[in-house]
């Protein structure tokens, strides 16, 4: 239908003959014998000049194109002509040329749009743009995102392939694993009460290839995490996965430092040197309160362990430098509510905000009060000695906190009081950070177990994934001391920002049910759903280890995109739901019956959320599986839901 596409018409093209299909917009009707419209397809836009003296039947063209709506779709003819010196501005790579229109046809009037997708200034909310996701689509800034994920994602073939690996799709259809997410449950017409589980990842499925002798693998795998949204996750997403065997931490990371940097090179023609920096998770924590830290600016945190005694708790200071200065209080109220939610949580104390008067439940009172100098000139000598080995001055903004030794959650208190006060400095023009300036770290020898959050005396967990090998020189501690057990596991971190994360594996099939049986006291029914695992491990499975980068993530990053759902097609909203398509929808009382399934209304109280004690249906196990699509938490009885849901069970 079209000789061109708009995008690549020059002045090489001046005096040719062209066809071309877009979306009209623009129409300005300046006489009686002048239309300018603007074209535009999926490669650019070019203006079309309609005049009397070209075009037969000028005056019905006319009429027709001023009642399109805009983004009637159309064809033209024309000739391809220079535009007057006076009328050249604008950016647009076309801005030179512009085509004398001699023949127009309408290929679909368009309707109303719900919004124009190409003004900024009047562009609706996202939950709009999503429940018209094929409009929001033509947006010129999620057109590019996608085609650059597209020729990411070609980089990313080219590169594996040309390294060894060999592209090998996993099932979709898999089975319910305790991995630490929650699960999607497909129940099937196979029998009654049976589920297959969508993979949270491929992870049994690549150390089975390993296992099978497919010693570098990859994928570019789908995956699915029934979880809560935020910006930087989907319930359905995509990861580059990889695996190798007969291979050393060191060899994962050189092979992926060599895929960043085709990745970069590719898409931003930007060369990036490697090898990357490496710092452990010890040293993460405690320099920046974060396992995955922004390494672009300073602000580190500094520990005073003169403030503690106690062993099993840490003092940690974090300092701004002029801050009390550079803000006012009212511009201080997002630290503020920072330090209060994490004080509400119990994760940590906040003892001192700036120092301004120290009163006795302060630490740095308490401290002096221990020295027997809280008052007079000995008090001011001692903190003038600290505040010297934090290099603080008059105007200096110093937080203080008290935390345990251990950390479980991703980052701590002062951690995020360090990215929150980063934020702050960068909008009051005090911190300069270069969106150019990439930081790639890898994090290294995070504890291979640790203890729920709560409770020192807490059931120990997997840290990244049972499946996680320990540090060789720390083999001996997983019998003896398992907490201090290391782990072969490593993140890659950009600006702040997790790429993704790997192991090496664990191989020896003994190893393997120690860890499920006497570290994490698996149940043995648990333990049954490795079973398959544990016996390919026993059949010669080479040494291996691997990673996945999350592909989603890394185009939001090569794109400067603030959310996942601007580098995904047809994302999900921020409650997971598909606001176009209408989905996820309620499944017909004949559908479930299909699946052996009937719906149970709720709605028992006068109450927002009314518990229900689900043992008193006395499930079998596969029933109860079915139950926890809807439950809180697996591990208790009773479940808080809310009124009105489904509760999805066995027909009798």
């Amino acid at each position: 239908m079209r000789s061109h596409t708009c995008g690549e018409l020059g002045s090489q093209h001046v005096g040719q003959m062209v066809e071309l299909c877009g979306w009209a917009q623009n129409i300005r009707v300046l006489s009686d014998t002048l239309v300018f419209v603007k074209l535009r397809d999926s490669y650019g836009s070019v203006q079309l000049l309609t005049e009397h003296r070209r075009m037969p039947g000028f005056a019905e063209q006319k009429r027709q194109l001023e009642l399109l709506n805009t983004d009637t779709m159309i064809i033209v003819k024309g000739e391809v002509a220079m535009r007057p010196d006076n009328m050249v501005k604008g950016k647009s790579p076309t801005r030179d040329i512009e085509i004398l229109v001699e023949q127009v046809q309408i290929l679909n009037r368009a309707k109303l749009l719900p919004f124009n997708p190409h003004i900024k200034a009047n562009m609706p909310n996202e939950e709009v743009r999503l429940a018209h996701r094929y409009l929001d689509l033509r947006r010129p800034e999620l057109q590019r995102n996608i085609r650059v994920r597209s020729k990411t994602t070609m980089a990313i073939r080219q590169f594996m392939d040309n390294n060894g690996f060999i592209d090998i799709e996993t099932p979709v259809l898999f089975k319910s694993t305790p991995e630490g997410a929650r699960e999607f449950l497909v129940p099937t017409r196979i029998s009654p009460g049976a589920c297959y589980a969508l993979p949270q990842s491929p992870q049994q499925f690549k150390q089975l290839l390993m296992a099978a002798g497919f010693d570098r693998y990859y994928q570019i795998a789908r995956c699915f995490r029934d979880e809560d949204l935020r910006a930087d996750r989907q319930p359905e997403f995509t990861q580059v996965d990889m695996e190798m065997s007969f291979v050393a931490k060191e060899d994962i990371q050189r092979v992926v430092e060599q895929f960043i940097q085709r990745v970069w090179s590719t898409i931003k023609n930007i060369q990036i040197d490697a090898p990357f920096k490496r710092m452990s998770f010890a040293e993460a924590t405690r320099r920046f309160g974060s396992d995955k830290p922004d390494t672009r600016f300073g602000l580190e945190i500094v520990q005073i362990p003169q403030l503690s005694s106690d062993t099993k708790i840490v003092t940690e200071a974090l300092l701004i430098a002029d801050g009390a200065n550079i803000f006012s209080a009212k511009e201080l109220t997002p630290v503020v509510e920072l330090l209060r939610s994490s004080q509400n949580i119990g994760e940590s104390k906040i003892r001192e905000c700036g120092a301004t008067g120290l009163t006795d439940a302060t630490l740095l009172s308490r401290w002096l009060a221990d020295n027997g100098s809280n008052t007079g000139q000995g008090s001011t000598d001692r903190l003038k000695e600290l505040f010297a080995s934090l290099s603080a001055k008059p105007g200096d903004l110093l937080f203080v906190s008290e935390r345990q030794s251990h950390i479980t959650p991703a980052n701590t208190t002062l951690g995020r009081l360090r990215t929150l006060a980063a934020k702050l400095l960068q909008e009051k023009g005090k911190l300069t950070i270069s969106e150019s300036q990439f930081d790639f770290l890898w994090i290294e020898n995070f504890p291979l177990f640790t203890r729920e959050v709560d409770s020192l005396q807490g059931q120990l967990s997997a840290t990244h994934h049972p499946f996680t090998a320990p540090v060789p020189e720390d083999l001996p501690l997983l019998y003896s001391d398992p907490e201090k057990v290391r782990g072969q596991h490593y993140d890659l971190v950009l600006n702040g920002v997790e790429l993704g994360g790997g192991s090496i594996r664990v191989h020896d099939p003994d190893v393997q049910e120690y860890i499920f049986e006497k570290v994490l006291h698996l149940p043995p029914s648990v333990q049954g759903s490795f079973s398959h695992l544990i016996t390919a491990l026993g059949h010669g499975c080479p040494p291996h280890g691997g990673i996945a980068l999350g592909l989603d993530r890394l185009v939001a990053i090569l794109t400067n995109s603030l959310s996942l759902r601007d580098v995904i097609a047809f994302p999900k909203s921020a409650d997971g739901r598909d606001l176009f398509m209408h989905s996820p929808a309620v499944a017909s009382t004949m559908q479930l019956a299909n699946y052996g399934l009937k719906d149970l209304p709720l709605g028992m109280g006068k109450h927002d959320e009314d518990i229900v004690n689900i043992m008193k249906y006395k499930p079998t196990p596969e029933i109860a599986n079915l139950i926890y699509i809807v439950e809180t938490d697996p591990r208790l009885e009773r479940h808080m839901l809310k009124s009105g849901s489904l509760l999805a069970t066995i027909n009798a």
